[in-house]
């Protein structure tokens, strides 16, 4: 009888499995961005190679799903493998998961003096924006969060420029987790953030934003009298703790950063021209679908 429990035990483990993005073919590679053999190296390889180290380090039989096992394992060290290798399945996932493709070519590697002898680009309107594309919601949110396309696209891939191995730059929502139904589906305002590794938007710490308010809060209020200070200090902390548990990260893009993506087609000095392609190569009906209802109400907010 304990065999056949265990028998049974092991026939319904949960099997994970490299995800079907139907856009991604091993013939074609991405059009515009990434060759046959670039996507080979840059998508095929590292998802089966996490699928295989996930199945291997899974234990549980519960059927958790990817995004399960990031937000209900960062922080159990006995399980830390399940959550990076989850971590770093969904984040590669959610990267390709928008990109169709352009009709332009891969360009061939720079060299290393090629960028040193370039003009800089005064453009102020760039190919494939939302607005170009009908995602007019999205721009407007785009608009209201960062002042304007140019600036969000600057911010967004210098953001990945910055990063010198491994990581994600994220273009997330922040949402006010309310109790009832209706704030469930609004958020405030759009962010732009870095992960590194197997680092995650659902688990970023958020730390650095309420030392920033403390300090901004002490300078705010040194000239007022003790009482004064004491009564809106602890007002700060009540709604620093109050933001910490009640606010998530919806993420809504994410670029991926690592050399295994770009180094194949682009070469050591490419990694701009393989951000300038992915830009244009971005779905953006697809980054739309992910943005929930804007807030009209004011919270607490970074």
């Amino acid at each position: 009888m304990i065999l056949g429990r265990r028998v049974l035990s092991r026939t319904f483990k949960r099997m994970y499995i490299v995800p079907k993005l139907e856009q991604l073919s091993r013939e074609q590679g991405i059009p515009g961005v990434l060759s046959v053999e670039g996507l080979k190296c840059a998508w095929f390889d590292r998802a089966e190679h996490y699928v295989d180290r996930l199945n291997q380090v899974s234990t549980d039989s519960d059927g958790r799903s990817l995004e399960a096992n990031i937000r209900e394992l960062a922080d159990v060290s006995s399980k830390k493998q399940i959550y990076s290798y989850s971590s770093l399945l969904y984040n590669l996932k959610f990267a390709f998961s928008v990109l169709h493709g352009n009709s332009g070519t891969v360009a061939e590697r720079p060299i290393a003096s090629s960028g040193l002898l370039q003009t800089p680009k005064l453009t102020l309107e760039y190919a494939n924006e939302p607005l170009q594309t009908g995602n007019e919601r999205l721009h407007q949110a785009l608009l209201e969060s960062f002042g304007s396309i140019v600036e969000f696209r600057s911010l967004l891939l210098n953001s990945n420029l910055a990063i010198s191995g491994d990581g994600y730059t994220w273009l997330v929502a922040k949402k006010s987790n309310a109790k009832d139904a209706l704030m469930e589906t609004e958020f405030d305002k759009l962010f732009i953030l870095n992960t590194y590794n197997a680092g995650s938007p659902f688990t970023v710490d958020r730390t650095h934003h309420f030392q920033r308010a403390a300090q901004q809060n002490s300078s705010e209020l040194h000239h007022l009298p003790e009482e004064a200070t004491n009564k809106n200090t602890t007002t700060t902390v009540t709604d620093a703790a109050v933001y910490k548990k009640s606010t998530v990260y919806i993420p809504l893009l994410a670029i991926d950063a690592s050399p295994k993506t770009w180094l194949h087609d682009y070469g050591v000095f490419g990694k701009q021209e393989y951000l300038d392609k992915i830009w244009e190569s971005i779905e953006w009906g697809i980054v739309e679908s992910r943005l929930p209802k804007k807030s009209s109400r004011t919270s607490f907010m970074f």
